[in-house]
């Protein structure tokens, strides 16, 4: 599973554990300013991790709008493994 994490300034922490649980391949975007909602999801992204806690609003919106469009499902969470792996554990099934 390919994971695109948007938001957050630092991962390092929770790399090892989203690999743990089958993400093979995560993409991050820190998004605290607007610049972030000029891209584009890559196409071998299967998930979108949102960190709400550190995330431009505009950059929220039409990231979720191009995830909603490609079918794409979108986790919302602060950056706390508790809340964060009971929502991966319901896409993974």
């Amino acid at each position: 599973m390919s994971i695109l994490i948007v938001g957050a300034d630092r991962i390092g922490a929770l790399v090892p554990r989203l690999e743990e649980l089958g993400a093979s391949r995560i993409t991050h975007w820190p998004a605290r300013n607007r610049k972030v909602a000029k891209n584009t999801i890559p196409v071998h992204v299967d998930a979108v991790l949102f960190f709400t806690d550190f995330l431009h609003h505009t950059a929220a919106r039409k990231l979720k709008s191009q995830a909603k469009k490609l079918g794409l499902p979108c986790l919302h969470c602060r950056r706390c493994w508790s809340e964060m792996s009971e929502q991966l554990d319901r896409l993974a099934q």
